[in-house]
């Protein structure tokens, strides 16, 4: 069904204000042949989640822009449209597959800034891709050359797609360092840190 654009924005507007969930006193409203943008600002993550919910309830609505609800789109670190958010009293659970861990962990750092975020359930999977039959040498050569990890004892290992780390860093920085270095290998899937730290 074809709605002026003023008509049409009205009956969103209307229908924002009749969600008692929602605080739509500073969303801005803009329809255009039934695409409708939403902009301004809502207390929640949650909130403008809902905000976008409503607007495609409306007849005559055919897709919702919400830049409030746009936190991952926005994370140049993740890949557009690979990771769904949904919220739940305040906790956001993200969906999705990415190529690398370091995707994955900039979903939910971009999530968990948003305010009214109590907390993040990170659900995102990584893609199967091919581990090099090298894995081991290659994350060996990356702690050889990273100055955080240089006095640690660091035994790398993998069974498939897992990497464990067993030995001693000096430092939690160096544990990290050297935690970060195994993701960053093609086709890890789940790095196992069985590091102590001695100072």
């Amino acid at each position: 069904m074809h709605k002026p654009n003023n008509l049409l924005e009205s009956d969103v507007r209307d229908e924002l204000d009749w969600d008692y969930r929602v605080d739509d006193s500073r969303i801005e409203i803009k329809a255009d042949d039934g695409m409708i943008k939403l902009t301004g600002a809502v207390p929640t993550l949650e909130e403008a989640m809902m905000a976008t919910d409503d607007a495609r309830s409306v007849s005559g609505v055919r897709d919702v822009d919400n830049e409030r609800a746009a936190a991952l789109d926005r994370d140049k670190f993740v890949p557009k449209g690979s990771v769904t958010a949904t919220v739940l009293n305040g906790w956001v659970t993200l969906t999705g597959t990415v190529r690398n861990h370091f995707q994955r962990k900039a979903a939910e750092h971009a999530v968990s800034r948003v305010q009214g975020v109590l907390g993040v359930n990170n659900d995102v999977s990584l893609t199967d891709e091919p581990i090099p039959s090298d894995v081991v040498d290659r994350i060996n050569q990356a702690l050889r050359r990273n100055s955080v990890v240089d006095d640690s004892t660091i035994q790398v290992s993998n069974e498939g797609h897992v990497i464990y780390l067993d030995g001693v860093t000096n430092s939690w920085a160096a544990k990290q360092a050297a935690e970060d270095t195994a993701w960053s290998a093609p086709g890890v899937s789940e790095v196992v840190d069985r590091l102590m730290v001695v100072v």
